[in-house]
């Protein structure tokens, strides 16, 4: 057959137009399709630009002061996720058949975890598995299920409140690895008692997280189900800066002994919750398989440092 009459659309498809096409049906503006893959917008038009030629027709129109998907764009987007976790079965099974844990992988975690956990995971690494390059990518908790999902990343760290859990998406895993409990934190000189009930510091002014975040709707749903609302005195998201306003008297808050580990224990009084109040580090896996040797390689030393069973480990989060 003569090669030139075959149609090249089908062999063709760049795979970088076709994560820009999901990630535009998925957040509806070429903005936040970039945000979420990194790029910028010019980077991403030029993607789909590419897409567009490799299918011989356009997958986005102009709609208003943004694009929109043509039909064409949408019925690929609808195939977009098949095709693109094929790639990775694919690539994954033909680094797996060399069973050598060696490469780079790259772990998604937000910012706290990322500035502490992963240069012990790095140190740990050097040791166990030198010809690993692990890569640190600081992503958000909402993001860290869809990043690993896309492929971006090749595990994900992140927090699971009972109240605000994180997205299950499908073509990911999540793995429970610690349950961590809450304790109400005040300064050194209050008089609270060793164990309360949350419902008995409702009167106190509270330095809380912002809401928009996992840990911030945690907090005030704890509240709530105690029966009140906390009167925020200060709304941080840094957890560092949270224990130093608390340390300084000026309101109470929630933590758990990990996150304590920010702020030498003599600056800050901690109390027992009667009310349980608890959060799980979990780790995000992609659900296909076979898999590289270096992720499982990765993914065990992940657990081994979170159940404090491999090297001495901090983890800020």
């Amino acid at each position: 057959m003569d090669a030139s009459a075959v149609d090249p659309s089908a062999r063709d498809l760049p795979w970088s137009g076709l994560r820009a096409l999901r990630a535009l049906a998925e957040q509806r503006t070429m903005t936040a399709a970039a945000t979420s893959l990194g790029y910028t917008t010019g980077a991403v038009s030029h993607q789909l630009a590419g897409l567009a030629r490799a299918v011989g027709t356009e997958v986005v129109r102009p709609h208003g002061r943004g694009v929109a998907l043509t039909e064409a764009g949408l019925a690929l987007a609808e195939r977009a996720e098949t095709l693109l976790a094929a790639q990775r079965d694919a690539l994954d099974s033909a680094r797996a058949a060399s069973g050598d844990a060696s490469g780079t992988v790259r772990v998604g975690a937000f910012a706290t975890v990322a500035a502490s956990l992963l240069p012990q995971l790095v140190a740990d690494l050097a040791v166990s598995f030198p010809r690993i390059t692990l890569v640190g990518i600081e992503l958000t908790v909402d993001d860290v299920a869809g990043a690993v999902r896309r492929g971006d990343v090749d595990l994900g760290l992140g927090l699971d409140y009972p109240g605000a859990p994180i997205p299950r998406l499908p073509g990911t895993v999540l793995r429970p690895l610690r349950t961590e409990r809450f304790e109400l934190v005040s300064a050194p000189a209050s008089d609270l008692p060793s164990r309360l009930h949350l419902a008995d510091v409702a009167d106190q002014a509270w330095i809380l997280p912002p809401l928009p975040t996992h840990y911030g709707a945690a907090v005030r749903g704890a509240c709530r189900a105690a029966g009140f609302e906390p009167r925020a005195a200060h709304e941080v998201n840094d957890t560092s800066t949270t224990l130093a306003l608390v340390a300084q008297g000026l309101g109470v808050t929630l933590a758990t002994p990990i996150m304590l580990r920010l702020r030498p224990a003599h600056d800050l009084r901690t109390t027992s919750l009667l009310d349980l109040v608890e959060r799980e580090i979990v780790l995000l896996e992609p659900s296909t398989a076979p898999r590289r040797p270096a992720v499982d390689a990765v993914a065990r030393t992940i657990d081994a440092a979170v159940h404090g069973t491999g090297r001495p480990y901090t983890v800020a989060l």
